[in-house]
This record gives C-alpha cells, structure tokens and sequence, in this order.
C-alpha cells in the first residue's frame, strides 16, 4: 500500500473514530440527564471533554491530509519553548502533589478519594507527556 493510500484508509479510519466520539457524547449527556450525583456527573463530563478534544484532534489529522499539512517551524517552537518548559516544571510539580495526596491516603478506605486523585495523577502525567514529546519532536526535527 502507498503512503497516499495509507493517509486515505486512516481518514476513513479517523471518520469512524469520530462517530464513536459523538456516541460517546450523546451517552454521556443522558448519563448527566440521568443523575446528580455528582461523582457520576463529574467522570460523565470529563470523558465527555475528552471526547470533544478527541474529536478535535481527529479532524486536525484528517484536514492536515485534506486541506493542508500541519507545518512545524523552529521559530514558532523557539518562541513559545521557555514558557512551555516552565509549564512542564509545574506539571511536575503537580505530579508529585497528587502522588503526596495518594500517599496520604494510602491503607484508607477513602475510594471515591482515591479514585479520583488517581485519575488527576494520570491526567499531570498526559499533560507531562504532551509537553516532553513535543520538546521530541523539535530536536528530531532540528538535531
């Protein structure tokens, strides 16, 4: 398969995606129609969010195989880089102030708690993540 074909099957790919995105939107809006909970409501709306942002993300590939490629210039990384490693420094930060929460309630039976510093420990390590591998890309694409 050439590369053009390849680019056109993960399009077709991404739409699918896309589909189960909404799906998953509508669903986690007749979850939040359904309760007032607000543990259920929160985990509904974050994966909703979540969704959204994906959903997002799928059409950023799928435009830049359609529209027009997502151009990448050292100069655009340069100038935001020192401010996004400052944020990457607080999002360590962040880490190891849920990983101390967590600890604090270690042996307890606070598992509503539990589970959600476990997710916050997750999302600080996405965000983490995110800015470590951009930093990737600029010195794979400037060595």
């Amino acid at each position: 398969m050439r590369t053009k074909e390849k680019q056109q099957a993960l399009v077709e790919q991404l739409r699918t995606w896309q589909k189960l995105e909404n799906a998953a939107i509508t669903q986690t809006s007749k979850i939040m129609e359904e309760t007032d909970h607000p543990l259920i409501r929160a985990v509904a709306e974050i994966i909703q969010r979540d969704s959204h942002m994906h959903y997002r993300i799928q059409q950023l590939i799928i435009d830049s195989f359609e529209e027009q490629a997502i151009p990448l210039l050292m100069d655009q990384l340069d100038k935001v880089w020192e401010t996004a490693d400052k944020h990457l420094q607080i999002e360590k930060k962040t880490i190891e102030a849920a990983e101390k929460s967590l600890a604090t309630l270690e042996k307890t039976r606070n598992v509503v708690q539990l589970y959600l510093l476990n997710y916050l420990l997750a999302d600080e390590k996405k965000h983490e993540r995110l800015l470590t591998d951009l930093d990737l890309i600029k010195r794979k694409m400037y060595p």
